[in-house]
């Protein structure tokens, strides 16, 4: 089954979800795992994919935009359709994907912002009342 991680902070602002996200994706790369960073449309996976180019200025994060020829271990996308991954999924979209249940492993994160932070309890709610495990991470 699934294994549901949720990363939760109190920390509010612009860029707080796409930091959090940087740190899981280095962690899990550094970890040998591929990552499948989705978001909820093209202008939000051009976003993180920009930030991730500045972020942090001391390191780096290989990484590109979903699509048929993408070969980086970790790659920004939105829409149905994630193509080969399988391994890790960070969610940074509003609702649960349909295909969150092919990963390996799901990342969710819970802001301080407060549109973020309730849709990350519905969310939360989803995955409680299939029955997946989840643990939850206080940052």
């Amino acid at each position: 089954m699934t294994e549901i991680l949720f990363y939760i902070t109190n920390r509010a602002g612009e860029g707080v979800q796409t930091a959090l996200a940087w740190r899981i994706a280095d962690k899990a790369w550094r970890q040998s795992h591929r990552i499948y960073i989705h978001c909820g449309d093209a202008e939000h996976a051009r976003a993180v994919d920009e930030a991730f180019w500045r972020r942090p200025a001391t390191g780096f994060l290989p990484h590109e935009p979903a699509g048929p020829d993408a070969a980086s271990p970790v790659v920004v996308g939105h829409g149905d359709d994630p193509g080969d991954h399988h391994d890790v999924l960070i969610n940074l979209a509003p609702a649960v994907p349909d295909f969150a249940t092919r990963f390996r492993r799901v990342a969710e994160m819970i802001t301080g912002d407060p549109d973020l932070r309730e849709a990350g309890r519905a969310r939360f709610r989803f995955y409680r009342d299939r029955g997946f495990d989840i643990q939850s991470h206080r940052l």
